[in-house]
C-alpha cells in the first residue's frame, strides 16, 4: 500500500517519524482535505508512525510511503477473523459434543470468540515489539527539508 506523508523529525538510526494522512472515512475516491463534509467530522487526520527513511528524505519533506502488505494483512485476518473462527468452532464443538442445551452451546461461542479477542491483544503486543507493520520512505515527491 503506498500513501503520501510529511517527515515530521529524523531520527538518529536512519529512520524517519512521519505523518500520514488518512485515508478518507466515507469511502468516496476523493481527498477528505477537498471536502468540507469530511473535513468538519475528522478531528485527527494523519496518523505518526516511523518509517524507514531509504530515500533520506529531510524534515518537511513530503514523501511516498509504502507499506508491506503481508504483515497488515496477516494482522487483519487475526484481528477481525479469528474470534469469529473460534466462537463457531467452540459453537460447533458444542454442539457435536452435545454439551448441556442451547445456553451452553452460546456460551461455548462466547468462550471462543473471548479467546480469538485474546489472541488477538497477544498478536498486537507481540507485533508492536517486533516493528511488525513497516513502513519505508520509497521516494521524495517534494522536498521542502531546505525552506
Amino acid at each position: 500500500m503506498e500513501q503520501i506523508a510529511v517527515v515530521k523529525n529524523i531520527l538518529e538510526n536512519g529512520m524517519a517519524q512521519i505523518a500520514v494522512e488518512r485515508e478518507t472515512a466515507c469511502g468516496a475516491a476523493h481527498s477528505c482535505a477537498e471536502c468540507a463534509g469530511c473535513e468538519k467530522m475528522m478531528t485527527n487526520t494523519h496518523t505518526v508512525v516511523v518509517a524507514y527513511n531509504d530515500a533520506h528524505a529531510g524534515k518537511g519533506d513530503i514523501v511516498k510511503v509504502r507499506s508491506e502488505n503481508a504483515a497488515f494483512f496477516k494482522t487483519a485476518a487475526i484481528v477481525y477473523i479469528l474470534p469469529l473462527i473460534l466462537a463457531l468452532v467452540f459453537y460447533g464443538l458444542a454442539v457435536s459434543l452435545s454439551l448441556g442445551g442451547e445456553g451452553i452451546q452460546v456460551l461455548s461461542a462466547f468462550v471462543g470468540f473471548v479467546v480469538g479477542i485474546l489472541v488477538a491483544v497477544g498478536w498486537d503486543r507481540h507485533m508492536k515489539k517486533q516493528n511488525g507493520l513497516r513502513f519505508h520512505i520509497v521516494e521524495i515527491k517534494k522536498a521542502c527539508s531546505g525552506m
